[in-house]
């Protein structure tokens, strides 16, 4: 397991679960409020968004926990074919729960599955954001994406995946 220090204490990443399942659509309908248009309309749909991207993202679905309990999720395909990019480690979902956001939950969760990536040969990490979430596509750009397209109400982000220390 991948750890690190947020800001109130250790943040454990590991995989994620069928049993996590309930837990997360709660956690991603209150991380998607104000901001509904992205999300999904009801907890069903959520659930059953989740459970896809429990199937498709075998290795990369990872929850986050603190203080004993599960704070944060993200669902990343380690080998995802982008008509566009070629091969790039994908990343379709992440979400911190509001009280734990700014608290390095988010960055731990990227770093996660940016050694998946680096694991699995990739070097070039994507994700798409809706375009009126601010607050992310600021996060994702101090954190080295830049936003390459669009598509309808979505913007189309990437970075090179950073090296770990020591390699």
């Amino acid at each position: 397991m991948l750890e690190g220090r947020p800001a109130t204490g250790t943040v454990t990443i590991r995989p994620g679960t069928l049993e996590d399942i309930p837990v997360l659509v709660d956690l991603f309908m209150k991380a998607y409020r104000g901001l509904e248009e992205y999300g999904e309309e009801s907890p069903d749909e959520a659930r059953h968004y989740l459970k896809w991207l429990r199937r498709t993202c075998k290795e990369g679905f990872l929850v986050a926990e603190a203080e004993g309990k599960v704070v944060g999720f993200i669902a990343a395909c380690s080998d995802w074919k982008d008509w566009e990019l070629g091969r790039v480690l994908e990343i379709h979902e992440i979400a911190v729960a509001p009280a734990w956001q700014g608290k390095g939950v988010g960055r731990a969760l990227l770093k996660a599955v940016f050694a998946l990536g680096q694991a699995c040969g990739m070097t070039l990490a994507a994700l798409w954001v809706g375009e009126r979430n601010y607050r992310a596509r600021s996060w994702y750009a101090k954190l080295g994406f830049r936003e390459i397209g669009r598509w309808g109400e979505w913007m189309r982000m990437i970075c090179t995946i950073p090296v770990a220390k020591g390699e």
